[in-house]
């Protein structure tokens, strides 16, 4: 005789996750190895076989076989990415020309549908005479892809000026954009791939100003050049005098766009919204647009965005849904208006809803006032 029976059912949900530092790296490589092909690589020694291309156009992924192909300023790029710390935890490199547009169409399209989130072309300076055509392709590509190309494709291109280069000018229109970002630099090394590798070693929320770079540069800009590199929202390497010792570091962490003006709060929105998305997913098709399931819709946002706030990523969030307020009411007490957007809302099987979040920068500039007296 049993007088209580339990029947154990679990159900948990999982919600998809997002990398917030995948890298890849479109380059030129010598040898006879896979061309247009992407290949995973998780440390700078690692090249994938040649014989391990399936023609599928799918990463190859394997043991380390061969190099050979590898040399070249692709092979370079990959190296000095990963020698920042932290770095990425994993680099897709794509052996293609950049300056041969058709090569870099087809590169862009293998690497649309991976789980990257920071593009750089290898050793792609932005010069008087080179890099513009090649760049304001890197910006089309994060854009578009970022827009439209599905959920957890959104990313950012990284550029650089040439070594020494100091005119701003040279950005235009077409780049200046919130998903693209430019670094100044006096190296021979790929300075955008070093940069590219110190953005993806750090969390979506932490600012890239005075993070280290490792890098290969002895000489330092001026502080007039400095000046011209803020007011043009470029980047640039520096090695401050405060910091003892010789210490390479980012000298600010701006964007080229002016909606969104530094890498972390575009990131921080990405990862947010794909948070959510992953999240909502398993509302979709169960919870009905009534009281109780739009409770559970929201709780479901809470619980992802609470988290963020006892993090430290996000201040404090707010979640309003128009159709709840609606449902608080009894029927009688609806006005016909109110009634009629219940019925629409409900004949077109969407809820709106709004989530306001303040998020909290960190500190870049610090204006004291010594007073003795």
């Amino acid at each position: 005789m049993r007088y209580i029976t339990v029947t154990p059912v679990t159900n948990f949900f999982k919600p998809a996750t997002r990398a917030f530092g995948n890298l890849a790296i479109i380059g030129d490589a010598t040898g006879n190895g896979p061309a247009g092909v992407p290949v995973e690589i998780t440390n700078p020694g690692e090249v994938q076989s040649p014989s391990h291309v399936d023609g599928s156009g799918d990463p190859i992924v394997g043991p380390v076989d061969s190099q050979e192909w590898f040399e070249g300023s692709l092979g370079a790029a990959v190296r000095v990415a990963f020698q920042q710390s932290p770095g990425p935890s994993k680099v897709v490199a794509l052996r293609a020309d950049p300056t041969d547009g058709t090569q870099l169409t087809d590169a862009f399209t293998a690497i649309s549908t991976l789980d990257v989130q920071i593009v750089v072309l290898a050793n792609t300076p932005l010069t008087d005479t080179d890099g513009t055509t090649e760049i304001e392709a890197l910006a089309g590509h994060v854009n578009t892809v970022s827009n439209s190309g599905g959920d957890g494709k959104e990313r950012i291109g990284v550029a650089m000026l040439g070594a020494g280069t100091t005119d701003t000018a040279l950005v235009t229109g077409a780049m200046s954009i919130d998903r693209m970002t430019l670094v100044a630099h006096h190296s021979d090394e790929d300075a955008a791939a070093a940069y590219a590798g110190c953005i993806a070693g750090y969390p979506p929320h932490i600012s890239l100003l005075l993070k280290p770079v490792v890098l290969s540069m002895d000489q330092q800009f001026t502080d007039s050049q400095i000046s011209a590199f803020d007011d043009a929202r470029v980047n640039w390497i520096t090695d401050p005098l405060l910091i003892p010792g010789k210490s390479l570091m980012m000298g600010e962490s701006y964007t080229l766009g002016a909606d969104k003006p530094y890498v972390d709060i575009v990131r921080v929105i990405d990862d947010i919204s794909f948070r959510l998305k992953a999240m909502l997913i398993r509302s979709i098709g169960n919870l009905r647009i009534s009281r109780p399931g739009l409770r559970v819709m929201e709780s479901r946002i809470s619980g992802v965005l609470q988290p963020l706030v006892q993090n430290e990523v996000i201040v404090r969030f707010d979640v309003f849904t128009p159709l709840l307020t609606i449902l608080d009411k009894a029927p009688e007490e609806r006005s016909a208006v109110e009634a009629q957007q219940l019925t629409d809302a409900r004949n077109a099987r969407a809820v709106n809803s709004l989530i306001s979040v303040v998020y909290a920068g960190a500190i870049h500039r610090l204006n004291l006032t010594l007073n003795f007296v």
